[in-house]
């Protein structure tokens, strides 16, 4: 039986337009250290980046063409 862990969520924001990222796995807190500067991880890995809603989209593919796992919540 294989599992499938989730590596990357990203989540609406308390602002309409923003969305939140963040990490669910160890290979989704090293993706995202690829990708933004050390002075920025603290917020990334507790939740508190929020980025445009086109942004997670361009980001997000990146990830899933380096093999994480996204998921992306969507308000309706």
């Amino acid at each position: 039986m294989t599992v499938m862990t989730v590596d990357l969520v990203t989540t609406p924001a308390d602002v309409e337009g923003l969305r939140r990222l963040y990490p669910q796995s160890i290979h989704g807190v090293l993706w995202l250290q690829t990708h933004f500067p050390s002075s920025e991880w603290g917020a990334l890995l507790q939740d508190q980046a929020c980025f445009s809603a086109d942004c997670p989209d361009h980001l997000l593919s990146d990830a899933v063409d380096a093999g994480l796992l996204v998921h992306q919540l969507i308000a309706v």
